[in-house]
């Protein structure tokens, strides 16, 4: 995913953009890792692991690199979780500040305030 984030560094000053340290593929076990875990003991471990990642983008930010952190915000927003939603607003939010881009954060934010599942996803119809 990364490769289509480069758009976001200063070519010269190689500023803007690290990768994340995981594969698209482990990125995904991660994710599913916590969705799936069966009780709260297991999933405070498999959120141990994105914690890290969240750290690593929170330190690029940081330093003036936001792509990581925009980038694996929306990593978690495509795969989805209602756990994810504190990161993606966290992360996601950071970086369209620093891309002065504040009307996409506030639209993360009231879509996450109502996100839905399924195939009916009308705003207007009663039954969802």
């Amino acid at each position: 995913m990364g490769q289509e984030l480069l758009f976001l560094s200063n070519k010269d000053t190689d500023v803007g953009y690290r990768e994340i340290p995981e594969t698209n593929a482990n990125l995904k076990k991660i994710f599913k890792n916590v969705v799936e875990a069966g009780t709260e003991e297991k999933k405070l471990k498999c959120l141990d692991v994105l914690q890290e990642l969240m750290t690593n983008a929170q330190w690029a930010t940081d330093e003036g690199d936001f792509g990581m952190g925009l980038e694996l915000g929306l990593d978690l927003f495509t795969f989805g979780g209602e756990e994810f939603h504190s990161f993606i607003r966290h992360l996601l939010t950071v970086a369209y500040d620093l891309l002065n881009r504040e009307a996409f954060s506030k639209i993360i934010q009231a879509h996450l305030k109502n996100r839905r599942k399924g195939p009916n996803q009308s705003s207007f119809n009663e039954n969802v």
